[in-house]
């Protein structure tokens, strides 16, 4: 079993503890993925480092991390480009996705940073990232977005995901599970809610 964390999340650490705790219960042996991207230097050491300055380690959360950069191809978009995910998470028998919901800070639309977000660019490691960035610039973010997580979706051994949302003091307010089936239509949800709780300023 495979959990995926991103990264600068409120409690992201006690978070994770208890899914590897729940996940353990139920007969699992979870290990984490770190899912940066390129983040880290795209390098194992890099991206595990960055993990432990967010506190999670294999001691704080009770299972081991895999940080491995290799990726697989699982399909390609309308576009030609490849879609491809982590080799470790295609070979675990389930993938359990953790990210926060909220907008993104280089597109606006009804999906943000989320779940979907998190399969895509995260679990797709560099070399996923790189192509996801690559379709946006001809298909558009949130289209390239979707288009590339429902490739995932249907070819990975994606469980569920659990979408968190913070308030304006960037304290959890939610935690949401979804299952895959209900990742865009919960993630449009969430995003709307994250917006309303983010701080502003009182006047137009």
């Amino acid at each position: 079993m495979q959990i995926e964390c991103s990264r600068g999340i409120a409690n992201l650490a006690a978070i994770v503890a208890r899914a590897v705790e729940r996940l353990q219960g139920a007969g699992a042996k979870p290990f984490i993925i770190p899912a940066m991207g390129s983040h880290g230097g795209a390098t194992p050491e890099g991206q595990t480092r960055i993990l432990a300055d967010y506190g999670v380690t294999p001691e704080t959360v009770g299972a081991p991390i895999e940080p491995a950069m290799e990726t697989r191809r699982l399909g390609s978009l309308s576009t030609g480009s490849e879609v491809v995910l982590s080799s470790v998470a295609l070979d675990a028998d389930g993938i359990l996705v953790v990210n926060r919901v909220k907008p993104h800070t280089d597109f606006t639309g009804s999906l943000g940073s989320g779940l979907m977000k998190m399969l895509v660019v995260g679990l797709g490691k560099h070399a996923g990232a790189a192509r996801f960035h690559r379709a946006a610039q001809s298909l558009g973010y949130e289209a390239a977005l979707r288009e590339t997580a429902r490739v995932i979706l249907g070819s990975a051994p994606v469980l569920g995901g659990l979408a968190l949302i913070e308030d304006g003091f960037h304290q959890t307010a939610r935690i949401s599970a979804l299952q895959p089936g209900d990742f865009e239509r919960g993630e449009e949800q969430l995003l709307l809610e994250a917006r309303e709780l983010m701080p502003g300023l009182p006047f137009d």
